[in-house]
């Protein structure tokens, strides 16, 4: 590519980084510098997208964007595409977002800006459409590959790998019905995300298909925080001493809440039964996660399955969509029981 590209050059009597900058198309060409270098391009039998591409794979480069890189998910995530990638020679640009829609096109437009071969990533949000729009317009714009991992995008339909998100929350809810639970508090995700969707979704079924009301109040919405775990099981223990058993949707607020009761003097199952979403038993809580239940996720085989995905797009080896939704596991280990010590089996 580098030889076509001073060869351009060359016949244009312009620079290489001028032919770089009419090929990603910059604004700051002059109009009949940009018509020289095109003439030269037809003249050679060369277009700037082929250029574009050839580029992008000998680059071997992509941009990976994840929303918590204090949450143990994501880091296993990375850890898998970057087992990968080092063996098929991709170099991998990680991109902390911090749950922020703003830092998420910041970063996207730092990578159209030089220009990687491809993406993955996990979106901070697939509900807000101003921001949607414009993350989906950088990324069409790029005409680069994307990998979605783990959540999803409004509109449009890219490649990626996901979990069955609701099929895990039904199965951690059944499990706790099926132990003699009724009155079950939901510490949700946000619903401006699949997965905080998908689980609340999850929750609300289990109830639906073993005919036990749901009792909304109990329902609540977190953002996905160990801080917002914490809360919610504060609000909890105070305002619903009914419940007897907690669903959490996601590893960082089932340490919260598992903080909050510890705290409490409360202990799982003894006191109060708690099944959790993604482990946490890899993390550094081990005090708290000995014997909790939990949906267990490949994450791991997760990012394996992205970068996999993705390199088989750079290769030309598959240009239609494709969407891999793999299934989580229960992971048993006790905390889902309903013992007479329970504080809200009293009003069962």
């Amino acid at each position: 590519m580098a030889d076509n590209v001073r060869e351009i050059a060359k016949r244009a009597n312009v620079s290489p980084a001028t032919v770089s900058r009419v090929m990603h198309q910059a604004e700051n060409v002059k109009p009949e510098t940009r018509l020289r270098v095109e003439e030269a391009m037809r003249e050679l039998g060369l277009s700037a997208d082929k250029l574009v591409r050839s580029a992008k794979k000998e680059n071997h480069v992509i941009g990976v964007l994840v929303p918590d890189l204090t949450n143990s998910f994501f880091i296993e995530l990375i850890q898998g595409i970057e087992e990968i990638a080092d063996e098929i020679g991709i170099r991998t640009i990680i991109c902390h977002t911090k749950e922020s829609d703003k830092l998420e096109v910041q970063y996207l437009r730092l990578l159209k800006d030089i220009h990687v071969g491809g993406i993955i990533i996990t979106p901070t949000s697939d509900d807000d459409d101003s921001i949607n729009n414009e993350y989906l317009n950088l990324l069409s714009n790029m005409k680069i590959p994307v990998v979605l991992l783990d959540r999803d995008v409004k509109y449009l339909k890219y490649s990626g790998i996901f979990i069955d998100n609701e099929r895990g929350a039904f199965e951690a809810t059944k499990l706790l019905i099926s132990n003699g639970h009724r009155k079950i508090a939901l510490i949700g995700g946000p619903l401006n995300t699949v997965p905080g969707r998908g689980r609340r979704e999850g929750y609300i079924n289990a109830f639906k298909l073993n005919n036990i009301p749901l009792c909304e109040d109990i329902m609540f919405e977190g953002d996905f925080s160990i801080n917002s775990g914490m809360q919610i099981t504060e609000k909890i223990l105070r305002e619903h001493p009914e419940v007897s058993a907690i669903f959490s949707s996601n590893n960082h607020m089932t340490i919260g809440c598992l903080k909050k009761l510890k705290e409490e003097g409360l202990s799982v199952p003894e006191d109060i039964a708690v099944v959790g979403f993604d482990d946490i038993k890899r993390m550094n809580f081990s005090n708290l996660a000995d014997n909790v239940t939990v949906v267990d996720r490949p994450t791991h085989e997760m990012g394996v399955q992205a970068i996999r995905m993705m390199n088989k797009i750079l290769n030309g080896k598959t240009e239609m969509e494709r969407r891999i939704i793999l299934m989580p596991k229960m992971a048993i280990r006790g905390s889902e029981k309903l013992l007479e010590t329970n504080r809200g089996i009293k009003y069962l």
